[in-house]
């Protein structure tokens, strides 16, 4: 029991099942809150402006509706008006959602730091991710209370018709699931900023052109592609696109496009960057890779299998397209990763593998743990199979029809495009873990990447241009040959699929792409290789400061040990000093004194 609350501490779960454990966890979530979240709720309800500010944003919102509604409605029927002041009040409440929740976000762990109070909070021993949570819950809940502030307004639209009520509930869902993700955005940017003025304005400068373009790709673009999917969904205009599931009829698309789809596409970047502010928060010396590696491990096949999922929603003509359209975006979060994990640090340090013999930690947890190696066996076993998966899907698409070009065609094309994607990405792996390796810094690994990525990119292609404009008129086809060494090469292999004699094109591409993968492969033996050199060295350098240490305890325990042998014979020395003086008597003492 405790001395300061005077309660007991709470129990385990009832056994190690994993249901047991969650619903140990989700009983612990209402019997005892996240502190962090607790503090942050008292300290705002301490704010005497709180429900001010709340107030007059209502009120400016309501006034402004109000007037929108009345000047519209003099000219355009009701129901048309209903749609138009419900397309513009969500447009503006998705704006406030997209760059308020990221500033209050930001506000958070920045504020902490440059007040002098994160040293508090670390020393309280609250993990990194329960504090990671509090902080998300406090600015979520934050601004949750501006959307429900708005909800009596949203239902204006309503009231003049063209609307049902199930879409506007279904609209505001929408703003509480973009909420949701404009935080975690906020959030991680906060966990990385020492200053809250820094903190605010990257994250303002970054949240209004990313909102922006989401707004016009997942309002407007979606509002075109829903509305083929399903006509009775408005294409153009009406670019709020939750209408679409009230009026879509129901059915497996239903459910893949708009249910399914939808929750990844929020939960995966929430999860990535939730898993980003607890690394940033967590210390250098620490497990750093555990949360992200794992995101990856799980993110790669749902992204996977949405990148294939267009394959099977379009005609037989649009297929190739749609799958190389997804092979393309699978390989841009392929690449992307490849940059994440190019911080990672060199091996696991003292403290983690102490923790994972303490722990007893398995060898699927030390395999997702720090370590260069280890992230480079992670993307390129999960990425290769990933590209195989979808190279194989989309072989079985093509294979029941495609009229633009023949079957045996598109087969080839894609099979060009594949062969050439997939030796490409073992070189990146083996290309990011060996400058990982050999420089010291992660940022300077990354930069470097970037820019042999770029050179690799662009320069085959400008070679290639120069060469065909020294060479003869007729040798231009030929000169293309040099851009082989180009990604982009894979695209003009896939020119050459009709042909029966593809010639020196694909053959040049085919040897690129062999060099490529014989190139990851030697820079990966190169980075192990490396990394083993610097792994030992480091070991070496513990072990000589273990033996030093072990050397200054025996002898301050051999100094001990002379001290006390010295101490015990000084008071032997006294004890037989004073029996001897005892041994004179009581007359040789009154002798003495007389």
């Amino acid at each position: 029991m405790s001395v300061q609350t005077g309660s007991s501490p709470p129990g385990g779960p009832a056994s190690r099942r994993l249901a047991d454990r969650a619903l140990h966890r989700a009983g612990r979530l209402f019997s005892e809150p996240n502190p962090i979240w607790i503090r942050e709720l008292k300290q705002a309800a301490r704010l005497a402006r709180t429900p001010i500010v709340l107030l007059v944003f209502t009120m400016l919102m309501t006034l402004l509706m109000a007037s929108l509604g009345g000047i519209v409605s003099t000219d355009i029927a009701p129901a048309k008006t209903g749609v138009i002041l419900f397309q513009v009040f969500f447009s503006l409440a998705y704006f406030v959602v997209t760059l308020v929740g990221p500033a209050v976000a930001a506000n958070s762990i920045a504020s902490e730091r440059e007040g002098r109070t994160w040293e508090a909070v670390l020393l309280t021993g609250i993990p990194p991710g329960e504090i990671a949570r509090g902080k998300f819950l406090a600015a979520y809940t934050a601004i949750a209370m501006y959307v429900v502030m708005l909800a009596p307004v949203g239902a204006l639209p309503f009231l003049f018709g063209g609307i049902t009520a199930m879409e506007v509930v279904i609209a505001f869902l929408f703003l509480f699931l973009i909420a949701l993700l404009s935080v975690a955005f906020g959030l991680a940017i906060s966990s990385k900023m020492a200053s809250l003025r820094v903190a605010i304005l990257v994250t303002l400068l970054l949240a209004f052109p990313l909102s922006s373009c989401l707004f016009m790709a997942g309002g407007m673009g979606l509002s075109y592609a829903a509305h083929q999917a399903w006509p009775e969904v408005p294409d153009g205009p009406p670019i709020w696109l939750p209408v679409a599931y009230q009026r879509a009829p129901l059915g497996l698309e239903y459910a893949l496009f708009l249910v399914l789809l939808p929750i990844a596409a929020i939960v995966v970047p929430a999860w990535f960057l939730y898993q980003v502010t607890v690394a940033n928060l967590t210390s250098e010396s620490d497990d750093r890779s555990s949360g992200l590696k794992t995101w990856f491990v799980v993110s790669s096949p749902v992204l996977a299998a949405a990148a294939a999922v267009p394959a099977f929603s379009v005609g037989p003509g649009e297929r190739l397209a749609a799958i190389v359209a997804g092979l393309c975006a699978f390989l841009s979060f392929l690449t992307f990763c490849v940059f994440l994990f190019a911080g990672d640090p060199i091996g696991p340090s003292r403290r983690v593998e102490v923790h994972w013999a303490r722990g007893r930690a398995s060898r699927l947890r030390r395999f997702l743990g720090p370590g260069v190696m280890r992230s480079a066996a992670l993307l390129l076993a999960v990425g290769a199979l990933a590209i195989a998966a979808l190279w194989g899907a989309g072989v079985s698409r093509l294979v029941a029809g495609a009229p633009a070009v023949s079957p045996e065609v598109a087969t080839r094309q894609l099979e060009y495009f594949a062969v050439y994607a997939l030796a490409f990405y073992v070189f990146l792996v083996g290309l990011g873990a060996f400058l990982r390796a050999r420089t010291a810094s992660p940022m300077v690994a990354r930069v470097l990447l970037l820019t042999l990525l770029f050179a690799i990119a662009v320069g085959p292609w400008i070679v290639a241009a120069i060469a065909g404009l020294i060479a003869e008129h007729g040798a231009g086809e030929g000169a293309l040959v040099i851009a082989a060494p180009s990604p982009f090469y894979a695209f003009l292999m896939m020119s050459r699929a009709d042909q029966s004699d593809p010639g020196a094109l694909v053959l040049g591409g085919y040897l690129a792409a062999a060099g490529w993968a014989a190139a990851g492969l030697g820079l990966l033996a190169a980075a192990r290789t490396r990394c083993a050199a610097l792994i030992a060295r480091r070991d070496a350098a513990l072990a000589e400061t273990d033996a030093l240490l072990a050397q200054e305890d025996a002898a301050a325990l051999a100094a001990e040990q002379v001290a006390r042998e010295r101490a015990a014979a000084a008071e032997k020395a006294a004890a037989a000093h004073a029996a001897a003086t005892g041994r004179t008597g009581p007359g040789d003492a009154a002798d003495s004194v007389a």
